[in-house]
């Protein structure tokens, strides 16, 4: 629940103003966080949502389409979706035409006067990324992202990774966001960042005073952080070719997740204190030369990925990586950081994996590199599981690998867990940027991967192997 503060942000009235509210992100994500968030009083008391697209709709086309999505989706309490639907109005418009926003300005411009306030304002660019430059530029343009006050009538951009597609291009991104609109403004979703289990990697290091003597160089042998899709590139083809593995899910979901595990305890729990900690361990990842990136890394295909449907016939995008990284931070110098994903696997599974060095206090001997491990799962299952040794009862003194394990959900009730995307909305509202990506962060990723892209694709290093 929101603080006595952020309670009063609550109150204010707001509206929402999503670009692109046909397209997928909306039918698969967005929709049902507002939904979820309106059942559970999580909106603001006064609310509106415009969706903002090219198709041929009005109000009552809009409430159709939508209403349909929740309909085959089996959204939960159906007897509140007119209720919900009420506040749902659509603007006609091309994402590339000031005309349109200036339309839309009157729009909202008029329901500012209905109401006798400057209503807050959030937009949502649920867009590709393509578009993302002429839409900011014609919001400022025609100043619909002009706030009144800190306190009333705020306004805030919310865009979707990837973030750029080279680091010139997220240079630039990022160059014309700064001139545009101030940092607090803007709201960069990695929605990685909203899960449960994210979430509580900060909880989880920093709050348990048992993990912090042996988080460094001295105890930890390596992370590994992994990222397996049972998948292959489905309708993605055309999309995916242009990208590949580490672009999709490397520079921004698996960086993220190594931050957190890198990254120095913050001194408090403010987020721009958290995104400097963040940033700081991305900063520290070292930068490979060709000569490393042909030592250090490994790419391939599966086999049948030509094939897929616009995909080049000739592609030589990797569907699979592994990057063995390092740290110039002090406290994890020398500690191999292991990066690993890749589609059409034998099973899904996100996790990150600490492996510890063994004791030179062992006094036990077992077989094996039975070493103890940290497992922080993220799916299929959602728990932190620890492996640790353990003497087999009898008369000998024969060591046996052991098991300590939390598991989400059998800890708390299905009821209690809030969605990736709920969680975002809910913070973009209240004002909260923790769990949004900085541009240092993002430029920090990028000036790591594309040394390791560059070689791959000109030097040709290492060669793709098919799998």
């Amino acid at each position: 629940m929101p603080t006595t503060s952020d309670t009063t942000k609550f109150t204010l009235p707001t509206i929402f103003v999503i670009f692109g509210i046909t397209g997928d992100l909306v039918k698969k994500k967005i929709l049902k966080a507002l939904y979820n968030l309106y059942l559970k009083k999580h909106l603001p008391e006064k609310f509106r949502i415009y969706g903002f697209s090219r198709r041929d709709y009005d109000d009552f086309k809009l409430k159709s389409y939508l209403r349909d999505i929740m309909e085959k989706g089996k959204y939960e309490q159906s007897d509140k979706y007119d209720t919900f639907f009420e506040e749902f109005f659509y603007v006609k418009g091309d994402f590339f035409e000031k005309s349109a926003y200036e339309h839309l300005a009157k729009t909202l411009g008029h329901i500012d006067g209905q109401w006798s306030i400057c209503t807050n304002k959030l937009f949502y660019l649920a867009v590709p990324p393509t578009a993302y430059s002429d839409i900011i530029t014609n919001l400022h343009a025609t100043g619909l992202t002009i706030p009144c006050s800190p306190e009333e009538g705020w306004t805030r951009v919310i865009l979707e990774k990837p973030f750029g597609t080279n680091l010139q291009n997220a240079i630039d991104l990022d160059r014309q966001l700064g001139e545009l609109f101030k940092e607090e403004q803007i709201y960069r979703v990695d929605h990685y960042l909203g899960k449960e289990t994210v979430k509580n990697i900060l909880v989880f290091r920093f709050s348990n005073s048992f993990l912090t003597p042996v988080w460094n160089k001295e105890y930890i042998e390596q992370i590994e952080v992994r990222l397996m899709e049972d998948i292959k590139v489905e309708t993605r083809g055309e999309f995916y070719d242009k990208v590949g593995t580490l672009r999709d899910v490397g520079q921004n979901h698996m960086l993220q997740l190594l931050a957190l595990f890198l990254m120095k305890a913050p001194k408090s729990l403010d987020a721009q204190e958290i995104k400097s900690c963040r940033s700081e361990a991305l900063k520290s990842l070292q930068i490979m030369s060709p000569q490393e990136v042909a030592r250090q890394t490994k790419r391939a295909q599966y086999k049948g990925y030509t094939s897929e449907k616009g995909v080049d016939p000739h592609s030589e995008t990797e569907t699979y990586f592994h990057i063995q990284a390092t740290s110039s931070l002090p406290e994890f110098e020398g500690v191999p950081l292991i990066l690993e994903s890749g589609k059409a696997q034998s099973a899904p599974c996100i996790e990150v994996v600490v492996s510890f060095k063994e004791s030179d206090l062992c006094l036990y001997a077992f077989p094996g590199k039975q070493r103890n491990k940290l497992h922080y799962h993220l799916k299929p299952d959602e728990k932190i599981s620890m492996r640790f040794l353990a003497k087999k009862p009898g008369f000998s003194n024969e060591v046996e690998q052991h098991e300590l394990g939390f598991d989400y959900h059998a800890a708390y009730d299905a009821a209690e867990f809030v969605d990736d995307y709920e969680g975002l909305l809910y913070d973009i509202i209240k004002g909260d940027q923790t769990l949004f990506v900085s541009t240092d962060e993002i430029i920090s990723e990028w000036k790591f991967i594309e040394p390791i892209i560059k070689t791959w694709h000109e030097d040709k290093k290492p060669e793709l192997e098919i799998y």
